[in-house]
């Protein structure tokens, strides 16, 4: 039968497919007359009609009534099925399921969940913690952060005796990825309100504007200490700088309960997922985490889906795996690392983003970080970490960034 795996982090559902294909979409919606939207589209309106727009479905699965009385949508739930529903359609329909769920999810949550799933109609067939897919079978201690849109989980996972157990948990409410742009907004905001006596926070397009530039405003301050910025408002193009340092105190003090997580397992590695990158930069003690490939854990349990059947509990439920059942995810080696990208006759450096853009004659390279980019990548411990990527656009990176090794995209090499 067709199997899928769904990674459920509402910063961005995945769900890979035997085919290998990925399919993404974030956890935002918009009812409206004809229904519901969900995904990209919804989020890139989510700030200009915010009074039918929804981001916290998943962190608050359950079935009380919407107060706001939507004619296609009673509750999160009918919300949450249409993107599970919209997601698994574009995977081609898959029969079975394995779902990835953040600890966060409670009882009822996953009750609810399984029962979504059914009826797309999909059978579940095991259900893993997010952090537990993470350790990719592996031996030894790691800590996880697993950065959502609302909130983060922090795991301590043991691989001892062939066995790979979760330690500990801890779950930060109220702090995730939109936390950390409303602080960055907010600072924003009062730039513009000392400088322009405007307020970019009460205008529902110039607040859309700062929230879809937010990604690319902070992926770019990890490598340039300041830079200028504007927006384009009724009173004529507003500048501002944002500035590495300012930005990194800014959020240093929202992390203070993470860094304190991490800071009581000194020594042990740290792996942030993809999802939570955004951190790396903005704390010491991120600085030295491995960043987790976006669908390190999906390929993970796509390639050991009969030894992880094979150890679920009569809730299909994985609280531990066992390592002879299954492949270890292979660690990256020490050995010559690729520290250029070969196009045409061109060696670009990769220690600083290094965007990739499809066009009808080929791919264009530029080392600017560029919003209309398929892809963009720079070279990080010995791997290559995707920085951003157009979903709508093939593109596969290499396990490890070694010489001789070939970036895809959209079935350009």
């Amino acid at each position: 039968m067709n199997t899928a795996v769904l990674q459920l982090n509402d910063q961005s559902l995945l769900m890979l497919g035997q085919d290998a294909v990925l399919h993404e979409q974030p956890g935002f919606a918009r009812v409206d007359g004809e229904g519901i939207i969900t995904g990209e589209a919804a989020r890139a309106t989510a700030w200009l009609q915010p009074q039918h727009s929804y981001n916290q479905f998943w962190v608050h699965l359950n079935q009380a009534p919407l107060a706001s009385g939507e004619k296609w949508a009673r509750h999160h739930a009918d919300i949450a099925f249409a993107q599970l529903k919209a997601l698994w359609q574009t995977a081609g329909e898959p029969q079975q399921l394995v779902l990835l769920v953040p600890a966060s999810f409670d009882d009822s949550q996953l009750s609810l969940l399984l029962g979504l799933a059914n009826a797309l109609p999909a059978e579940v067939t095991a259900m893993l913690d997010s952090a537990l897919a993470a350790a990719g079978g592996q031996e030894g201690d790691f800590l996880h952060l697993d950065m959502q849109l609302h909130q983060t989980v922090g795991t301590w996972c043991r691989g001892r005796s062939g066995i790979v157990r979760i330690k500990e948990q801890e779950v930060f409410p109220n702090l995730g990825l939109l936390q950390l742009y409303n602080t960055v907004a907010r600072y924003i905001s009062n730039l513009l309100i000392d400088s322009a006596r405007f307020d970019p926070l009460h205008s529902s397009d110039t607040e859309q504007f700062i929230f879809d530039q937010m990604p690319d405003w902070l992926t770019r301050l990890r490598w340039d200490g300041e830079f200028s910025a504007s927006l384009d408002t009724a009173k004529g193009q507003l500048p501002f700088i944002l500035r590495n340092d300012r930005i990194r105190e800014l959020l240093g003090e929202r992390l203070t309960s993470v860094s304190a997580f991490v800071d009581r397992h000194k020594g042990m590695p740290l792996v942030l997922s993809h999802e939570t990158s955004v951190l790396a930069p903005y704390a010491d003690i991120f600085s030295q985490a491995r960043i987790a490939a976006r669908t390190e854990a999906l390929n993970f349990v796509l390639s050991n889906l009969q030894g992880i059947s094979e150890q679920v509990d009569e809730l299909y439920r994985v609280r531990s795996l066992v390592l002879d059942q299954v492949t270890a995810l292979q660690p990256v080696v020490n050995g010559r690392q690729a520290t250029h990208l070969l196009h045409g006759d061109r060696a670009i450096p990769l220690h600083r983003p290094v965007s990739i853009r499809l066009t009808e004659t080929g791919l264009v390279v530029s080392t600017a970080i560029e919003r209309d980019a398929s892809l963009t990548v720079v070279a990080r411990d010995g791997t290559l970490e995707e920085v951003a990527r157009d979903s709508a656009v093939d593109s596969e990176l290499p396990p490890h960034c070694a010489p001789g090794a070939s970036i895809r995209v959209g079935g350009h090499a």
